[in-house]
Protein backbone atom coordinates (compact mmCIF):
# COMPACT_ATOMS: atom_id res chain seq x y z
CA UNK A 1 0.00 0.00 0.00
CA UNK A 2 1.50 3.35 -0.61
CA UNK A 3 2.27 5.55 1.66
CA UNK A 4 -0.29 8.31 0.76
CA UNK A 5 -3.26 5.80 0.96
CA UNK A 6 -2.47 4.65 4.20
CA UNK A 7 -2.13 8.37 5.58
CA UNK A 8 -5.49 8.59 3.96
CA UNK A 9 -6.93 5.52 5.63
CA UNK A 10 -5.37 6.62 8.89
CA UNK A 11 -6.68 10.30 8.64
CA UNK A 12 -10.03 9.04 7.95
CA UNK A 13 -10.25 7.23 11.07
CA UNK A 14 -9.84 10.72 12.96
CA UNK A 15 -5.91 10.88 13.47
CA UNK A 16 -6.37 14.43 14.29
CA UNK A 17 -8.94 13.91 17.10
CA UNK A 18 -6.20 11.81 18.76
CA UNK A 19 -3.53 13.86 18.07
CA UNK A 20 -5.20 16.80 19.41
CA UNK A 21 -6.27 15.22 22.39
CA UNK A 22 -2.78 13.94 23.27
CA UNK A 23 -1.26 17.46 22.90
CA UNK A 24 -4.05 18.53 25.62
CA UNK A 25 -3.41 15.97 28.08
CA UNK A 26 0.33 16.71 27.48
CA UNK A 27 -0.08 20.35 28.16
CA UNK A 28 -2.65 19.33 31.41
CA UNK A 29 0.59 17.69 32.69
CA UNK A 30 3.10 19.82 32.12
CA UNK A 31 0.90 23.08 33.33
CA UNK A 32 -0.35 21.20 36.26
CA UNK A 33 3.25 20.28 37.10
CA UNK A 34 5.34 23.01 36.17
CA UNK A 35 2.79 26.25 36.35
CA UNK A 36 4.98 28.61 38.72
CA UNK A 37 2.19 30.73 39.16
CA UNK A 38 -0.22 27.76 40.80
CA UNK A 39 -1.80 28.52 44.48
CA UNK A 40 -0.59 27.29 47.84
CA UNK A 41 -2.25 23.60 48.02
CA UNK A 42 -4.69 22.37 50.84
CA UNK A 43 -5.38 19.52 52.72
CA UNK A 44 -8.51 19.21 51.49
CA UNK A 45 -8.10 19.40 47.39
CA UNK A 46 -5.21 17.31 47.48
CA UNK A 47 -7.18 14.83 48.76
CA UNK A 48 -10.09 15.42 46.50
CA UNK A 49 -7.94 15.57 43.56
CA UNK A 50 -6.04 12.60 44.64
CA UNK A 51 -9.83 10.50 44.75
CA UNK A 52 -10.46 11.93 41.56
CA UNK A 53 -7.52 10.76 39.56
CA UNK A 54 -8.34 7.03 41.63
CA UNK A 55 -11.49 7.49 39.99
CA UNK A 56 -10.44 8.76 36.56
CA UNK A 57 -7.92 5.54 36.19
CA UNK A 58 -10.35 3.04 37.85
CA UNK A 59 -12.83 3.78 34.81
CA UNK A 60 -9.98 3.71 32.24
CA UNK A 61 -8.92 0.24 33.14
CA UNK A 62 -11.99 -1.15 33.37
CA UNK A 63 -12.85 0.72 29.88
CA UNK A 64 -10.32 -0.75 28.61
CA UNK A 65 -10.94 -4.07 29.96
CA UNK A 66 -14.69 -4.21 28.74
CA UNK A 67 -13.87 -3.08 25.26
CA UNK A 68 -10.92 -5.84 24.71
CA UNK A 69 -10.11 -6.38 21.44
CA UNK A 70 -12.72 -3.68 20.30
CA UNK A 71 -10.23 -0.28 21.81
CA UNK A 72 -8.83 1.85 19.34
CA UNK A 73 -7.91 5.13 19.99
CA UNK A 74 -9.51 6.64 16.58
CA UNK A 75 -13.42 7.68 16.62
CA UNK A 76 -14.11 5.55 13.96
CA UNK A 77 -14.51 1.73 15.16
CA UNK A 78 -12.46 -1.21 14.13
CA UNK A 79 -13.68 -2.96 11.17
CA UNK A 80 -14.15 -6.44 13.03
CA UNK A 81 -15.16 -4.68 16.65
CA UNK A 82 -18.04 -5.30 18.08
CA UNK A 83 -20.75 -2.98 19.83
CA UNK A 84 -19.45 -3.08 23.68
CA UNK A 85 -23.05 -2.30 25.60
CA UNK A 86 -22.28 -3.94 29.16
CA UNK A 87 -20.48 -3.48 31.82
CA UNK A 88 -19.07 0.04 32.52
CA UNK A 89 -20.31 1.06 28.45
CA UNK A 90 -23.99 0.13 30.60
CA UNK A 91 -23.16 3.25 32.60
CA UNK A 92 -21.59 5.83 30.50
CA UNK A 93 -21.14 5.50 26.37
CA UNK A 94 -17.51 6.75 26.56
CA UNK A 95 -15.63 5.41 29.85
CA UNK A 96 -12.54 6.30 29.18
CA UNK A 97 -12.90 10.08 28.35
CA UNK A 98 -14.91 10.15 31.69
CA UNK A 99 -11.50 8.50 32.74
CA UNK A 100 -9.29 11.05 30.91
CA UNK A 101 -11.45 14.12 32.08
CA UNK A 102 -11.78 12.83 35.93
CA UNK A 103 -8.18 11.94 35.83
CA UNK A 104 -7.50 15.55 34.94
CA UNK A 105 -9.81 17.95 36.81
CA UNK A 106 -7.79 15.86 40.00
CA UNK A 107 -4.71 17.54 38.43
CA UNK A 108 -6.26 20.54 38.38
CA UNK A 109 -7.82 20.84 41.75
CA UNK A 110 -3.98 19.28 43.56
CA UNK A 111 -2.16 21.67 41.38
CA UNK A 112 -4.57 24.91 41.34
CA UNK A 113 -3.22 25.62 38.35
CA UNK A 114 -5.83 28.15 36.29
CA UNK A 115 -3.57 27.68 33.19
CA UNK A 116 -4.20 23.83 33.64
CA UNK A 117 -7.50 24.42 34.10
CA UNK A 118 -8.07 26.12 31.03
CA UNK A 119 -6.64 23.04 29.10
CA UNK A 120 -8.94 20.60 30.74
CA UNK A 121 -12.09 22.80 29.35
CA UNK A 122 -10.07 22.22 26.07
CA UNK A 123 -9.71 19.20 26.83
CA UNK A 124 -13.53 18.51 27.21
CA UNK A 125 -14.74 20.19 24.45
CA UNK A 126 -12.72 18.16 21.89
CA UNK A 127 -13.24 14.95 24.19
CA UNK A 128 -16.92 16.05 23.89
CA UNK A 129 -16.85 16.26 19.90
CA UNK A 130 -14.44 13.29 19.37
CA UNK A 131 -17.56 11.60 20.77
CA UNK A 132 -20.29 13.09 18.77
CA UNK A 133 -18.30 12.27 15.66
CA UNK A 134 -17.28 8.74 16.82
CA UNK A 135 -21.19 8.13 17.67
CA UNK A 136 -21.90 9.38 14.14
CA UNK A 137 -19.76 6.21 12.78
CA UNK A 138 -21.01 3.51 15.34
CA UNK A 139 -24.94 4.86 14.16
CA UNK A 140 -24.10 3.99 10.82
CA UNK A 141 -22.22 0.96 11.70
CA UNK A 142 -24.28 -0.82 14.62
CA UNK A 143 -28.32 -0.93 14.59
CA UNK A 144 -28.30 -1.03 18.47
CA UNK A 145 -26.80 1.79 18.73
CA UNK A 146 -29.16 4.89 18.67
CA UNK A 147 -31.46 2.81 21.32
CA UNK A 148 -28.51 2.95 23.42
CA UNK A 149 -27.47 5.99 23.39
CA UNK A 150 -30.89 6.83 24.36
CA UNK A 151 -30.69 5.21 27.77
CA UNK A 152 -27.09 5.63 28.67
CA UNK A 153 -25.67 9.55 29.32
CA UNK A 154 -22.33 10.37 27.05
CA UNK A 155 -19.78 11.11 30.08
CA UNK A 156 -21.57 11.43 33.83
CA UNK A 157 -24.35 9.09 34.65
CA UNK A 158 -27.44 10.34 35.00
CA UNK A 159 -26.13 14.06 33.90
CA UNK A 160 -23.80 14.05 30.80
Amino acid sequence: MKLSTQMAKTASRGQGWVIGQFILIGCILVSGFFDPWHQVRSLQSSIVGIGLIMLGIYCLVVAFRDLGTNLTAYPKPLDDGQLVTTGIYAIVRHPIYTGLLATCVGVVIISQSSICGVFVVALSLLLDQKANREEGFLATRFVDYPAYRTHTRKFIPFIW
